[in-house]
């Protein structure tokens, strides 16, 4: 259960505390293989609905915390940890990174119930450039008609 009523947007989560809650969907996951003594680790990319990207990890001992977590499904996350993300492979462009702690709470997310065409929207950059052009082209009109 989640405890905590603010939501913070992924862009604005900082490594300082760790009782950040936050609304993300599941954009992709797969296993990272390991040779070390920590093991395998399930990672994951994260989004919000303001379309924010964040790289989540999980090590193998907290495997099953984040198994209910499916790809396409809004959850609220609390409780977790956040890390610099300064290695050479960085899956998404923000400056932290997810890690999951043994007492982080999932839940559903109220955005399961409503879909999700405002992230689609905010990720869609075709949208925005056809708005661009659309502006462009009545601005186009606008001074032509006050030539006339």
């Amino acid at each position: 259960m989640v405890t905590n009523n603010a939501i913070t947007m992924l862009n604005n989560v900082k490594p300082f505390k760790t009782t950040w809650k936050v609304e993300v969907k599941v954009l992709h996951s797969w296993t990272q293989h390991s040779n070390y003594s920590g093991g395998d680790s399930l990672e994951f990319i994260l989004a919000d609905k303001m379309g924010f990207k964040l790289h989540c990890t999980c090590k193998r001992l907290f495997f099953a915390r984040v198994r209910k977590f499916k790809i396409g499904e809004w959850r609220f996350l609390e409780n977790f940890t956040l890390h610099p993300a300064t290695k050479k492979y960085r899956a998404t462009s923000h400056r932290f990174k997810m890690s999951i702690m043994s007492k982080i709470n999932l839940d559903f997310a109220a955005l399961n119930l409503l879909g999700d065409n405002y992230l689609k929207w905010a990720l869609d950059t075709e949208f925005i450039l056809r708005s661009k052009d659309l502006v462009n082209e009545s601005q186009k009109t606008i001074m032509h008609n006050e030539k006339d």
